[in-house]
C-alpha cells in the first residue's frame, strides 16, 4: 500500500511528515490500518523487530491529537526506552506543534504540569503512580500505547503492567488502545483480553540467521551454509567479536551480569589497538562524574579500543554517548546486560550470547526466557 491511498485519512502535517520518511507501507503498517488503525480501533500489533510498529502508534496518537485534542500515553518498560522515544517524537513531531513531554522521576508525584503536554512518553510504573495519585489530565488521553506488551509475563514487570492495561481500560472506556510487540506466545489469547484485533505479520526488513558457534565454526542448522571463524584466541565470545570486526561490522554481547559485561569489554580492549578518533569520548565518559570512579575509567580505557559495557550500573550521560557512538559507528562493541534488548534502537551485524542465563536478583543465575531470546537475537534484524 502506498502512503498516498492514506493521505485523505490523516491531517496534512503528519501526512507531510511521514511523506518525508516513507512512500510504501510496510506490510504489518498495512495490516493494521486495514484493520482499523485509522477509524480508533484497539490493536495489538504482534510484528518482528524494526518491522514499523512503532511508526503505527505515532500516527494514531499525533492524528488523535491533531484532530481532536485529546492526549496520548506511550509506555514503555525503561527509563531508557523512554528516553530514547523522547529525542524521536520531539526531533519528528515538535515542528507540528505537539507538545511533548518525558516523565519517568519521582513515583510520589502527580506530576501536574504534565497537563500542558499532548503527548506524554512514560515507564509502566510511573504512569500507574501518576493514576494513583489522581493526576487529573488522564481523563483526557485519547490514545495509549503499550510498547514491549509481552513483559506481561515478566515475573518482576508484569504484574504491575497487568494492574496498569486493566486500570487504564475502565478509566478510559472510549480510548483507543495499541498495543506492541516482537514476541508475544499467545496473540489471540492476549488480543481477547485488550479487547483489541490481533494484527499479525512476519516480515522482517533484514534476514536474521541463527545459529550455534562450536569448534571454530557457525553451525546456521540448514538455514545456510556453515561460517568458517579464525580469530586466534581460545574464548568463542572474543573470537566471534573479533570476526565482526574485521568484516567492519559491529556487535552486541549479552552477558549474564554486570560483572560479565565489564570483564568481556575490558578483555576485548586489551585485543586491540587505541582508535585515533575516540579520545574525545573516552574523556566525555570519564568526565560524566565529577568524581571519576574505578568503573569510569574502565570504561573509558575500553571505549579508547572501540568497545563498551552498557548496564544499569553507569549514569545516563555515560549510556547515550556509548549508544549514540554505535549508531553513528565509531563503538563496534557493546557488551551488555540483557536489559538492553527491550526496543532500544542498536542495529548491530551480529548478536553474541555470552550465556543462556543471567543474574536475576534472589532467583540467582536463571534461564534466559524464549520470548526474551529472541529479544536479544532481534537486534541483529534491524535496518
Amino acid at each position: 500500500m502506498r502512503l498516498a491511498q492514506v493521505k485523505g485519512h490523516i491531517p496534512r502535517p503528519l501526512f507531510d511528515v511521514l511523506a518525508g520518511e516513507i512512500s510504501t507501507l510496510r506490510p504489518c503498517q498495512e495490516k493494521a490500518i486495514r484493520a482499523g488503525l485509522l477509524k480508533g480501533k484497539n490493536l495489538l500489533v504482534c510484528t518482528p523487530t524494526a518491522s514499523g510498529k512503532t511508526l503505527l502508534a505515532e500516527i494514531a496518537g499525533i492524528k488523535r491529537i491533531l484532530e481532536v485534542g485529546q492526549k496520548c500515553v506511550y509506555i514503555v518498560p525503561l527509563k531508557a526506552l523512554a528516553m530514547e522515544k523522547y529525542k524521536d517524537f520531539k526531533a519528528k513531531y515538535a515542528p507540528l506543534g505537539v507538545k511533548i513531554a518525558l516523565s519517568i522521576g519521582d513515583l510520589d508525584s502527580s506530576d501536574p504540569w504534565l497537563a500542558n503536554f499532548d503527548l506524554v512518553i512514560t515507564t509502566s510504573e510511573k504512569m500507574d503512580s501518576l493514576i494513583r495519585h489522581g493526576a487529573p489530565w488522564v481523563s483526557q488521553v485519547g490514545v495509549a500505547v503499550f510498547d514491549e506488551i509481552h513483559l506481561l509475563n515478566d515475573p518482576g514487570r508484569g504484574p504491575t503492567l497487568e494492574i496498569l492495561v486493566t486500570l487504564l481500560k475502565k478509566l478510559l472506556p472510549s480510548a483507543q488502545f495499541i498495543a506492541l510487540s516482537a514476541t508475544v506466545g499467545n496473540p489471540v489469547e492476549l488480543a481477547g483480553w485488550l479487547g483489541a484485533d490481533a494484527v499479525l505479520d512476519d516480515w522482517r526488513p533484514v534476514k536474521l540467521y541463527q545459529g550455534i558457534f562450536e569448534s571454530g565454526e557457525i553451525d546456521f542448522f540448514g538455514a545456510k551454509g556453515k561460517l568458517k571463524v579464525i580469530a586466534g584466541v581460545d574464548d568463542p565470545v572474543l573470537g566471534l567479536a573479533l570476526d565482526t570486526i574485521k568484516k567492519g561490522k559491529q556487535a552486541l554481547i549479552f552477558c549474564p551480569t554486570k560483572k560479565s559485561a565489564e570483564a568481556t569489554a575490558d578483555r576485548l580492549a586489551r585485543l586491540l589497538p587505541k582508535d585515533t578518533s575516540l579520545p574525545s569520548l573516552s574523556k566525555s565518559v570519564l568526565s560524566a562524574l565529577s568524581s571519576p570512579t574505578r568503573q569510569c575509567r574502565r570504561l573509558a580505557f575500553c571505549v579508547e579500543h572501540g568497545m563498551a559495557f552498557h548496564h544499569a550500573g553507569l549514569v545516563s550521560k555515560q549510556r547515550g554517548l556509548i549508544e549514540d557512538e554505535f549508531r553513528a559507528g565509531k563503538i563496534k562493541i557493546i557488551c551488555a546486560t540483557p536489559t538492553l534488548a527491550f526496543g532500544v534502537n542498536l542495529p548491530a551485524f551480529r548478536v553474541i550470547m555470552k550465556s543462556l542465563k543471567r543474574y536475576a536478583g534472589r532467583w540467582g543465575q536463571t534461564w534466559i526466557p524464549v520470548l526474551e531470546y529472541h529479544q536479544m537475537t532481534g537486534r541483529a534484524a534491524r535496518p
